[in-house]
């Protein structure tokens, strides 16, 4: 299977809990592993709940892509989502810096956001306005579609990215670096093999 097809299936596992559960919710941080040429000869994976975990401040999930005849997932997504607050929080936004190889990332339309939380069945509301959220599991996946040979992707969010802005990254010797306006949205850190 190829990898946006693997991030969708999971992605559609991920809205199978009870999306009133998380309303409000956004993912802080994601981390995708994979056994990139198992999973790329498997027909079909199974996708499943692994730990949940939850505190006072967020929820851990973890979801597993299984195949018929293989003892360890040959996936496994664990996605940090920080619980909705009360309290009006200010976001330390942080400048962009220079990086090598800047490049258009892309450019969401609110239909591509719309689109997508139908296709996976997330009913978030932060998806669903006028000025909606990109989903995480969007931006992963279009950043995943990027890469080549990915067998481990770690996307910590630092701010959330919207419909209709112009994204772009960069790499900084370390990871690759999205952003927009002159401020990060977001860095991946990419294995490839």
């Amino acid at each position: 299977m190829n990898i946006y097809d693997r991030i969708m299936g999971i992605g559609t596992k991920m809205t199978d809990m009870d999306a009133s559960t998380y309303q409000g919710a956004f993912i802080g941080k994601i981390s995708y592993t994979a056994n990139r040429e198992k999973a790329e000869a498997a027909t079909e994976i199974t996708y499943a709940y692994g730990d949940v975990k939850e505190n006072a401040f967020m929820y851990i999930l973890s979801i597993l892509g299984t195949v018929p005849g293989e003892e360890e997932p040959v996936e496994k997504m664990t996605i940090t989502l920080v619980k909705a607050s009360d309290k009006a929080k200010d976001i330390k936004r942080v400048e962009k810096a220079e990086y090598e190889n800047e490049e258009p990332f892309h450019t969401f339309s609110k239909e591509e956001v719309y689109a997508f939380s139908k296709e996976t069945g997330d009913e978030n509301k932060i998806h669903l306005t006028d000025h909606p959220v990109v989903q995480g599991m969007l931006l992963l996946r279009t950043a995943a579609c990027k890469l080549d040979k990915l067998t481990r992707l770690d996307v910590k969010f630092t701010e959330p990215s919207y419909a209709e802005e112009e994204l772009y990254w960069g790499f900084n010797n370390r990871e690759y670096v999205l952003y927009a306006d002159g401020y990060v949205k977001a860095s991946f850190k990419a294995v490839t093999c």
